[in-house]
């Protein structure tokens, strides 16, 4: 496992050009086998991910001579990990073909968001003022190609499902204000927190999330009591959100897949606070985001670690 304590802007363009190689040997994969199977929408995307990996890494390389810095051949590997998708997104889904491009895009999404954790990770701990900007640049980058990815992941979420009625969103182009973001956080953290409550009983070790979201809902619910009023653009579609799941979701139950389930949902999350941080013309509300963000991550990523430990347990494929 790479380290994150870099001393020197060598050793940081160093892991960045060694990043960015099996990036495009990665991407190079995948448009190939998107291309072979038919699906020529994601097979020109990870072409484009390859066009921007090569001139990231043309401008790495190109700074680096400028700069007089020598390259560092004796990097660890950088691997990319598998978030251990279904083969099926959806227990619904009657179209298993688009199952396909989802793997791969989950796949490349999965790998960018490691990589932008990374580069901010080396950004906060890095004490050399030249590391902490180039890490900062480098996580932007990585952000970036995760945003692009997730939207074409859902792209390919909605195929599966476009036979079905599915529940009704919040559009992240609707949170105007910190009451409408704060009455959208209270609709979606009522639904993990549930989520959770039914997946615990399976996985204890998901206490410590249980009672982080319970804090952070209750703590989300005080602010909106106190302050405005949320939009009702927003207002509306919280109503509906209320509506279609009174009608179409059966009562939660300790079934088998609820690691999924919270899964899905933890994701989802993540996909909408990630894009009001990045709408956002209020700086608090952006920041609360930025902030909400983090959460989301973050419990994405002890999900990952659990499942993982699950695999290893029962020798099951858990989903993610």
């Amino acid at each position: 496992m790479l380290s994150t304590d870099i001393h020197s802007t060598a050793e940081l363009i160093s892991i960045a050009l060694a990043a960015e190689r099996e990036a495009i040997r990665r991407y190079t994969d995948l448009a190939r086998e998107m291309h072979e199977y038919g699906n020529e929408e994601v097979g020109a995307l990870f072409e484009r991910m390859i066009d921007e990996e090569q001139e990231h890494e043309r401008q790495l390389s190109e700074w680096a001579d400028l700069a007089g810095i020598t390259i560092s051949t004796d990097i660890g590997p950088v691997r990319w990990q598998d978030p251990g998708v279904a083969t099926i997104y959806d227990a619904d889904a009657v179209d298993p073909d688009q199952s396909i491009p989802y793997k791969a895009l989950a796949f490349a999404v999965h790998n960018e968001e490691r990589a932008f954790r990374y580069y901010s990770y080396v950004a906060a701990n890095s004490k050399n003022p030249d590391v902490q900007s180039y890490a900062e640049i480098l996580a932007r980058e990585e952000l970036g190609h995760a945003a692009l990815l997730r939207a074409l992941r859902r792209h390919a979420f909605h195929v599966q499902r476009s036979k079905h009625e599915t529940e009704p969103g919040i559009a992240p182009g609707t949170i105007y204000t910190m009451p409408d973001l704060l009455a959208a956080t209270v609709c979606i953290e009522e639904c993990l927190a549930d989520l959770i409550e039914v997946a615990i009983k399976e996985y204890p070790d998901l206490e410590v999330m249980a009672a982080n979201t319970r804090a952070m809902l209750s703590t989300t619910e005080k602010a909106l009591r106190e302050g405005d009023a949320p939009g009702v653009e927003v207002i509306t579609t919280l109503k509906s959100i209320a509506s279609w799941r009174t009608r179409k979701l059966a009562p939660v139950e300790d079934t088998p897949d609820a690691l999924q389930r919270l899964s899905m949902a933890c994701d989802r999350s993540f996909s909408f606070y990630d894009s009001v941080m990045v709408s956002a013309q209020d700086e608090s509300v952006m920041l609360m985001a930025q902030r909400l963000s983090t959460h989301a991550l973050d419990r994405i990523s002890e999900l990952r670690r659990l499942t993982a430990r699950s695999r290893d347990n029962t020798g099951q494929h858990a989903l993610s």
